[in-house]
C-alpha cells in the first residue's frame, strides 16, 4: 500500500472470506490488489457491453465503421 491513505470499508464476514480466498488463489499481495483487479475487470466488461450495443445499433441503421470515419 505504500504511502497511500487507508480507508476502512464495512463488508460482511462472508465477503471478507471470499476476498481473502481470491487473494490466496490468485497470488495477489493484498486485498487492495484484488479489489483493484476486480474494478479493472468490471470496467472492461462495461466497455465491451457498450461496444456491443454500439455495434448492434450501427448494424440496425445499416452503418459500418467506415461510414463514421468519412
Amino acid at each position: 500500500m505504500g504511502d497511500r491513505l487507508v480507508t476502512t470499508v464495512a463488508v460482511s464476514p462472508e465477503l471478507v472470506k471470499e476476498l481473502k480466498l481470491l487473494k490466496m488463489e490468485e497470488g495477489f499481495a493484498s486485498i487492495d490488489e484484488v479489489i483493484e483487479k476486480m474494478l479493472v475487470e468490471y470496467k472492461k466488461r462495461r466497455f465491451l457491453e457498450a461496444s456491443e450495443k454500439f455495434r448492434k445499433r450501427m448494424k440496425e441503421k445499416g452503418l459500418k465503421l467506415e461510414d463514421l470515419t468519412k
